[in-house]
């Protein structure tokens, strides 16, 4: 590990010389992060290790190998860029804690710095293979057109009797709501709103609460194109018949 360290160091300081002068930036803003990010993953895939001369850079390539010196003691370190960030406005960079250690940095958290290139890197992340991968543009309101496309029937109330059916109907139309409908399946009879777009039924639902019918419950329409069809999990068929409304009704477009 030492040999090896020692290699990179080698490595380092002779592009150093050769790549002298090559100023990036210079008097930015250099942090560390060292034990709190300790093991972790970086952008580029790697394992985080505070005690490798590596250091997070929001647009460099990743392996670029560059110069920073500290403009307040003139020590300086060759990092190699494995991590995106700093993520706080103002920052340039973020070193490893052992290059913070030989910039002198550890005490004040942060220093002025000077940033050269010493070798480009080539390698911006991990590559994702795309072959036979099947790709859909997203278009912007799509999903919410899709909503609005969408008919649903608000059941008020399904009775046994008939005639309480009725009564509901009668209470709806007279409240000013139209479009009411008695679906009937089996013995069962439903008292609906029917056939409300995606686009007005969160207002036609507010408008029922408004009028204090509460209890309620939101089918989407099996078939969009079919005005008598409701959402069923059963094979019994559903009869549908249409409550003339005299009434005034309220407002419901929007």
């Amino acid at each position: 590990m030492k040999l090896r360290r020692l290699f990179l160091l080698s490595v380092f300081s002779i592009s150093s010389l050769a790549f002298a002068g090559e100023l990036y930036k210079s008097n930015v803003v250099a942090s560390y992060y060292g034990e709190e990010l300790q093991g972790n993953r970086t952008a580029s895939g790697e394992y985080f290790n505070m005690n490798d001369y590596t250091a997070a850079h929001n647009t460099l390539p990743f392996n670029t190998l560059l110069k920073v010196t500290n403009l307040n003691n003139a020590k300086s370190v060759v990092v190699r860029i494995n991590d995106r960030g700093p993520h706080i406005p103002g920052r340039e960079i973020d070193v490893s804690k052992a290059a913070a250690t030989d910039l002198g940095m550890i005490d004040a958290g942060t220093a002025r710095v000077a940033l050269e290139i010493v070798q480009m890197g080539n390698n911006n992340g991990p590559a994702t293979d795309v072959s036979g991968v099947k790709e859909t543009p997203y278009v912007q309101g799509e999903y919410q057109k899709m909503l609005d496309e969408k008919h649903y029937d608000i059941q008020l109330g399904a009775y046994s009797d008939f005639s309480n059916a009725q009564i509901m109907a009668n209470r709806l139309s007279r409240a000013g709501f139209s479009n009411i409908a008695y679906q009937t399946e089996g013995k069962i009879t439903r008292v609906v709103i029917r056939d409300v777009s995606g686009a007005n039924l969160d207002y036609m639902v507010d408008a029922l609460k408004q009028q204090g019918f509460n209890q309620y419950l939101v089918r989407q329409r099996k078939l969009e194109s079919d005005s008598t069809a409701a959402t069923t999990t059963t094979t019994t068929t559903t009869t549908t018949t249409t409550v003339k409304n005299t009434s005034t009704s309220v407002g419901l477009e929007k």
